[in-house]
Parts: structure tokens; sequence; C-alpha cells
């Protein structure tokens, strides 16, 4: 078992590209104290979490890729076959022509 989800983690890491959106570095954030983590209504950890959500979410810019626009063309109906009925005696009851 541990060696086919290694086998799967492998194949998923080498399956995903490494793009610059993956590459992208951030900035380090502002030390918080370890203390506002575990009481985060402290007056000073709620005015720092303030702050810190008043910049907005810690991820770099990037600009959205774009996508080729594809039109695809309206679907065709086939082609009715013209069918008439057979001589007698033929053995079916319809002749019908080729499309």
């Amino acid at each position: 078992m541990k060696k086919i989800l290694v086998v799967a983690l492998l194949l998923a890491t080498a399956a995903v590209p490494a793009t610059p959106s993956y590459a992208a570095t951030m900035a380090a954030p502002k030390a918080t104290p370890a203390l506002c983590f575990f009481l985060p209504f402290l007056p000073d950890c709620a005015a720092i979490i303030k702050d810190e959500m008043k910049k907005g979410p810690m991820m770099p810019k990037m600009a959205m890729p774009t996508m080729p626009k594809m039109s695809m063309a309206a679907p065709t109906m086939p082609m009715m076959p013209t069918c008439t009925k057979a001589a007698a005696g033929s053995g079916h009851l319809l002749d019908c022509g080729k499309m």
C-alpha cells in the first residue's frame, strides 16, 4: 500500500508543471506574537489582525492566464434518406437512395 502511495505521489508531482504561478515568492509576513494565535481577541492582537485584514491576502499579484477563444461550428444534420416503396416480390419493403 505504501509503495502505491509513493508512486502516486511521484506521478502527481511530475504531472504538475512548475509555472511561474507555482514558483512565485511571497513577501515575508509581519511577525505576529504567538499569543495572538491562541487569544486573538486581546486588544493588541485584534489591532494586528485588523491591519493584516486591510492589507488583503498575502499572495503575489499575477496576471490571469488567457485562453484562446474557440468558436464552434453549428452542428449539421445528416441528410434524410429518400425511400420509395419496393417492387412486389423484392423481399423488402422500401428502396432507399444513398445519402
